[in-house]
């Protein structure tokens, strides 16, 4: 991984924390759709970033917020399960001639067809595990997944945005 990708991302990881405890705590589309910034931090993580440092990583993220939003590790608990899960992901996403190790993970290195659903997956992964957790009643699961859902198309709407107005042409 250079030092330019470790330290953008880096950046990147410090203001979407910010952005989202600031700004975005209270934001939701009708109680149904809610935008999670952070997690773009997780989700444009180095391609060769190692899973150790990623799991302790994605940890601190989510308890961070978890921190500010009182949810006892919720976020936490979700982030580390989607940052266990990725590399699989990768591997069921990777495309023929597999990945370049300078790549990153960006609509303009990568296609939208591996982009878009690497996004809806994890978001949906993410937003699953925390709605469930939260609502803690199985009278509550399709409120949970329509929850889930929701705020993952929020999610792929908001991330597509912001990946293209930060491609570099």
């Amino acid at each position: 991984m250079s030092s330019s990708i470790q330290w953008k991302w880096y950046g990147m990881l410090l203001l979407t924390v910010v952005l989202q405890i600031l700004f975005l705590r209270d934001l939701a589309i009708g109680n149904i759709a809610f935008c999670f910034l952070y997690l773009w931090a997780l989700l444009k993580a180095p391609l060769q970033i190692p899973i150790g440092l990623f799991l302790i990583g994605s940890f601190v993220l989510g308890w961070t917020v978890d921190i500010f939003y009182n949810t006892h590790g919720m976020h936490a608990f979700a982030c580390v399960c989607i940052a266990m899960v990725r590399p699989l992901i990768f591997k069921v996403l990777t495309p023929a001639n597999g990945y370049d190790e300078r790549s990153s993970v960006s609509l303009a290195e990568m296609n939208a067809l591996w982009f878009f659903p690497y996004l809806f997956i994890m978001l949906f992964l993410h937003h699953v595990i925390l709605f469930l957790m939260e609502a803690m009643d199985a009278s509550l699961l399709g409120i949970s997944l329509l929850r889930a859902f929701f705020s993952a198309l929020v999610g792929m709407l908001v991330f597509g945005l912001l990946e293209l107005f930060s491609q570099n042409k």
